[in-house]
Parts: structure tokens; C-alpha cells; sequence
């Protein structure tokens, strides 16, 4: 079992910032729900019609964002995953919402988040195939579908895209996601950019050069996919724990390191696992996405991804990400610099863990 115990203290720790893009988005974490973690690529709709890939279930998730308290607390993005578009693009190589599943198409799905005061997030992927086989940016022979793409979101009314690293060589990288970066920047719109760029590159040995990722990105992924459980959690932990210095000089307002979705009311995690996942991603200065189903989460996870102070944390304007300061095999502990300052000295917040299962005498 694990614990975290949070509370304020007053610890020197020293922070190094680096300049990153300034164009007034997401100045604090972006928050929000997401699809991918709880509901996947599922698309059989009369099997699963509560659970599948299709307008309703983005516009209920909605609603319940704006009922239950969501939105006044700072989540309002709704963000559809893989798995929403036609199998082939229109006859001016256009994108296509699915004809079955999306009716109404993107745009009024976008409006339809705008009458609540929340927004709409889409997805593609730097590849010619997104991971589930679908439609992507990347073309054959060089070409690319950046700016018609960028162009037809921005027509939808999209507010955040996400673009992902499946089917394309990391290696091209540094040279793509600038160039997706630069075409949703003359879109018109501006739209929040959610790049898996270091993720891939991580993953094939290749050192990712994290100045240019924030210049370019407002969000990067840079760990495999979170599971629905603690061991997938605390292997997040670990390695942000293993990487703080450099991520700590990476994050900071409009560019946020991004160690995946909260997993808070879905099936894998007890009750004080659920408070240690929340905890540390508000001390991560990290995105709060959550991937669950708002129509059913428990009274005990609500107050969870609830928790005031704990979102203050996450919101601090100076979002500036906790540095780990103690770790042995069991423990560990993480202070995280925050407003207010009292005589020019920071405030801090702690959070120790502690996953022996037989408790501490500190």
C-alpha cells in the first residue's frame, strides 16, 4: 500500500527554468478528461453504446463536467482520442468525423462544448496511420497533410490537438512536430499542442532535446502509456524521480511535461493510491486529464480529483515541477516550490511516500 502525507514547509531547493513558448495558452497545467485510457479504440457502438468512440459519450462526459462541479474547478477540456474519423480521407483529402458514430460532425461536437464554456480536443499522429490504422498527418514521398488539417480543426473550432508518434521513424522527429507545430500556429486558431515527441524518441535510445520540445509544444509525453494500476504509477514515479533535473528545467507555464492521464475513479487502485496518483501529478506541475467515466465515479474519487488545495498545487502560476529530495528502496519524498512568499522565501509543499506496507517512525 502506498501513502503520501502533504504539507507545507519552508525548504531551499534549487530551480533552473528554460525559455519556451510564450503565446499565452495553458499558462498553468491544462485540465480536463480524455477517452484513450478508459474506453480505448472501442467502436461497436450497439455492443457498447455507453462505452463506445462516438459523439454522445464526449457531450455526457460533458455534461457531467458542468454538473458535478468539473468545470468550476478548472477542468474544461474534453479531448476524443484515436479512432474518430472515416477510414479514408474526403475527395480535397480532407479528414472525415465518422459518419455513424460522429453524425452531427466535429464542428458541432466543438460548438456543443463552447454552450458549456468548455473545449474540444482531437487527436492524429505524425505517422500516415494513427496507432489504431486511422487517417494521420504524415503522406507518402515527403508530403504531409499539416496545414489542410490544422486548417480543417481550426474550422471545427478544435482547441487542443494531440499528435502522436505511431508509424514514423523518431529519428524524423525534430524535423516534424516543429512542422505540425508551425501549421497550427497559422491555422488561425489557437490550438494547444499535445506532443508524444521524447516518448518515441526515448523509447528507440534516441536523446530528445527537451529546448526544442518546449519551444514548440505546450504538452509532451515522455512515458509509455499509464495503466490502470500501482505498479504502472509508481514506474512513472521513478522515472520522473530518475529524470527530475532535466525535467524540471523543461516545465514551467505554456510547456508541461506530461507523465499521462489520471486514472482516478477507474478499477485498478485502492483509495490511498488514487491520493498518491493525484498528489503527485499536482506536484509534477503535470496536465490533469482524466480518463474515467464521469457518469459513475464513486463519492471517494470525486473528492479525489476534487480536492481543492490539492489543485492549487497543481495551478500554481510558477508551475514549476517538485524535485525530488530523499529516495531509498521504499520511500522517497518530493518538495515542490509555490505561491505565497512570505519575506521573499517561497512556500513549499512536501508529499513522502512511503510503499513498505509497515509504516514509518519519522
Amino acid at each position: 500500500m502506498s501513502k503520501s502525507i502533504i504539507c507545507l514547509a519552508f525548504i531551499a531547493v534549487a530551480i533552473v527554468g528554460v525559455l519556451a513558448r510564450d503565446d499565452g495558452l495553458v499558462r498553468t497545467p491544462p485540465m480536463g478528461w480524455l477517452s484513450w485510457a478508459r474506453y480505448k479504440c472501442e467502436t461497436d457502438c450497439k455492443k457498447y453504446p455507453k462505452a463506445c468512440i462516438n459523439e454522445n459519450l464526449y457531450k455526457e462526459q460533458a455534461d457531467r463536467m458542468v454538473s458535478d462541479g468539473y468545470k468550476e474547478l478548472g477542468y474544461n477540456y474534453v479531448n476524443i482520442d484515436d479512432c474518430w474519423s472515416e477510414m479514408e480521407r474526403d475527395a480535397q483529402q480532407r479528414l472525415v468525423p465518422h459518419k455513424q458514430r460522429f453524425p452531427n460532425g466535429i464542428k458541432a461536437l466543438a460548438d456543443y462544448m463552447h454552450s458549456k464554456g468548455l473545449k474540444l480536443g482531437i487527436y492524429g499522429d505524425v505517422g500516415p496511420k494513427t496507432c489504431a490504422g486511422y487517417p494521420a498527418q504524415n503522406g507518402k514521398n515527403g508530403s504531409n497533410y499539416f496545414s489542410i488539417d490544422a486548417k480543417t480543426f481550426a474550422e471545427w473550432g478544435v482547441d487542443s490537438f494531440k499528435f502522436d508518434g505511431c508509424n514514423e521513424d523518431p529519428h524524423h522527429f525534430d524535423d516534424l512536430y516543429p512542422k505540425m507545430g508551425k501549421a497550427l500556429n497559422e491555422s488561425g486558431r489557437p490550438i494547444v499542442y499535445i506532443c508524444e515527441w521524447p516518448l518515441y524518441q526515448l523509447h528507440k535510445g534516441i536523446k530528445p532535446n527537451y529546448t526544442s520540445i518546449a519551444n514548440t509544444c505546450h504538452v509532451y509525453r515522455n512515458h509509455g502509456d499509464i495503466g490502470d494500476s500501482w505498479a504502472s504509477i509508481s514506474s512513472i514515479i521513478k522515472f520522473y524521480g530518475e529524470n527530475n533535473a532535466e525535467f524540471i528545467a523543461h516545465n514551467g507555464p505554456g510547456h508541461f511535461n506530461d507523465p499521462d492521464m489520471l486514472m482516478v475513479g477507474d478499477f485498478g487502485l485502492s483509495h490511498e493510491q488514487s491520493r498518491t496518483h493525484m498528489a503527485m501529478w499536482a506536484m509534477f506541475s503535470a496536465p490533469l486529464y482524466m480518463s474515467n467515466d464521469l457518469r459513475s465515479i464513486s463519492a471517494d474519487d470525486k473528492k479525489i480529483v476534487q480536492n481543492k488545495a490539492i489543485i492549487a498545487v497543481n495551478q500554481d502560476k510558477h508551475a514549476i515541477m517538485a524535485k525530488r529530495v530523499f529516495v531509498d528502496k521504499h520511500r522517497q519524498a518530493w518538495v515542490k516550490q509555490v505561491e505565497p512568499k512570505v519575506k521573499d522565501q517561497w512556500s513549499h509543499v512536501v508529499v513522502y511516500i512511503d510503499e513498505s506496507g509497515i509504516g514509518d517512525r519519522y
